[in-house]
């Protein structure tokens, strides 16, 4: 299975840098996100093994995966863009860089715990900027309901 999937790594790079290219999205940026979203896994392996913490691959691949799917977020934001028509390439500007900001507290946390041999409380910024996301796009959402039909109300 990891023969075949290393055998067509090119192409899916391919692939995903045609998406990224037509969603208008900065693939240097994606790219440096990748890095540290990669970086970040492997700083937390090695936290893992120096706290003497339980270590299994399958928390390791799920870790991973979940931080893939973060990728999904800015490029879900592009597509809905060039779905309605409507401009908010800097939403998923800010958006990339806010997950770039996150996977560097991360980062960092995780090299004072291996330095100092000590849990080190993170802070969840990830939770906060998926929640705000969702929050604002539920805005967006009401108002377009609003501009559709004026007798739409709100609900508080």
């Amino acid at each position: 299975m990891i023969q075949k999937i290393l055998e067509y790594l090119n192409e899916l790079k391919l692939l995903l840098y045609l998406i990224f290219i037509y969603l208008e999205m900065d693939t240097g940026i994606v790219r440096v996100l990748f890095y540290l979203m990669v970086m970040d896994t492997f700083l937390g392996v090695t936290k893992t093994i120096v706290l003497n913490n339980l270590f299994s691959f399958k928390k390791l691949a799920l870790g991973f995966v979940s931080k893939l799917a973060v990728l999904l977020i800015p490029t879900a934001l592009a597509l809905m863009s060039k779905g309605l028509n409507y401009d908010f390439d800097w939403f998923v500007t800010i958006v990339m860089d806010l997950l770039i900001v996150s996977d560097g507290i991360s980062i960092i946390s995780n090299i004072i715990a291996i330095k100092t041999k000590k849990e080190v409380e993170n802070f969840d910024a990830m939770t906060l900027i998926l929640k705000s996301i969702r929050n604002r796009l539920i805005q967006l959402f009401k108002r377009l309901l609003i501009t559709i039909d004026p007798k739409y109300h709100i609900e508080k």
